[in-house]
C-alpha cells in the first residue's frame, strides 16, 4: 500500500469515535487544580505489553520492557510531550504484567518498584493501562478490580493530588493459552471493572474500544490494527493509541 493511502487509513482508525477522548468521570481531578494543569514536567506509565512497544516494528524478540520503537505509541507520546513541554516520561510497563505485579509480591523489580519510584519522582500525570493480561489468564474480575483499586490508591498515596488517566484496551480476541484453557469471563466484564474503578476513584478514563475495532470483528480496516495473535496492536494500532492518549493529554492541558 502506498504511504499516502496507508496514513489515510490510520487517520480513519484514529477518528472512529466522535466522542471526546473517552470518558472522564465528573469528579475526576482534571480541572484547574489538577497536577497536570499545574506543571507538565513528568509523566509515568504503568502498563503491559500494550505500552512497551511490543508488536511494533523494531521491538526485539527477547524484549520484556519498554523499547523505543518508531511506531510504539508510548515512544511517540513521549516525543510529543518532550517537544511540547520538555516533559520526561518514566515507563514501568512490562510484557505480561498484571495489576498485581505492581503491588508487593509482584513478579519483577521494574513493576514492584514502580510506586516507590513514583514517590521519589512525583510525576504530574500517571497513566494506568492494565487488564488485558487478567482477561487472557482469566483472572477473576473481582480479584482484578481489588488489585486495580489498590494500585490506584497506592499511586494516589505516593503522589498526592496526581492526575491519573486510566485506559480500557481495545477488545482483544481470547484463545486457549498456557494460563487459561477455558474462557469464563468476557473482555466486557474487565472493561466494566476498569470503568467502575475510574468513576469510584474520580480519575479520568480513555476507552480504546472507541478508536480500534475488536480483534474478532471480521470487517477490519486495511491495514488491520492487530498483530496475527489478535492480542497485540501493530504499528497501525499503536498510532491509533497514540492519537487517543495524546489527544486527551494535550486537550486537558489546553483548557486548564
Amino acid at each position: 500500500m502506498r504511504r499516502r493511502t496507508r496514513f489515510a487509513v490510520l487517520a480513519a482508525i484514529v477518528g472512529m469515535s466522535i466522542s471526546v477522548f473517552g470518558v472522564v468521570p465528573s469528579d475526576a481531578d482534571t480541572g484547574s487544580n489538577s497536577s497536570w494543569c499545574t506543571t507538565h514536567d513528568k509523566v509515568a506509565i504503568i502498563g503491559t505489553s500494550a505500552d512497551t512497544g511490543y508488536g511494533t516494528t523494531g521491538y526485539p524478540a527477547d524484549g520484556e520492557t519498554y523499547e523505543q520503537t518508531a511506531y510504539g505509541w508510548t515512544f511517540r507520546f513521549g516525543e510529543s510531550l518532550h517537544a511540547q513541554w520538555g516533559t520526561t516520561v518514566q515507563n514501568y510497563s512490562h510484557n505480561g504484567a498484571l495489576a498485581a505485579d505492581y503491588l508487593p509480591g509482584g513478579r519483577w523489580p521494574t513493576t514492584t518498584g514502580a510506586v516507590a519510584d513514583i514517590t521519589t519522582q512525583q510525576p504530574d500525570l500517571v497513566i494506568i493501562d492494565v487488564g488485558g493480561n487478567e482477561f487472557n489468564a482469566q483472572v477473576s474480575p473481582t480479584t482484578f478490580v481489588n488489585n486495580l483499586t489498590t494500585l490506584v490508591n497506592d499511586v494516589k498515596a505516593a503522589r498526592p493530588g496526581v492526575t491519573i488517566l486510566m485506559s480500557i484496551y481495545a477488545e482483544l480476541l481470547w484463545a486457549p493459552n498456557p494460563w487459561a484453557s477455558t474462557e469464563n469471563y468476557t473482555w466486557d466484564q474487565y472493561a466494566t471493572q476498569i470503568y467502575n474503578t475510574a468513576v469510584s476513584e474520580g480519575v479520568a478514563l480513555v476507552d480504546m474500544r472507541q478508536y480500534i475495532p475488536s480483534a474478532g470483528d471480521p470487517n477490519q480496516p486495511n491495514p488491520s490494527p492487530w498483530t496475527s495473535d489478535n492480542i497485540h496492536l501493530n504499528d497501525a494500532g499503536n498510532l491509533a493509541e497514540y492519537g487517543a492518549f495524546w489527544g486527551w493529554t494535550s486537550s486537558i492541558a489546553s483548557i486548564c
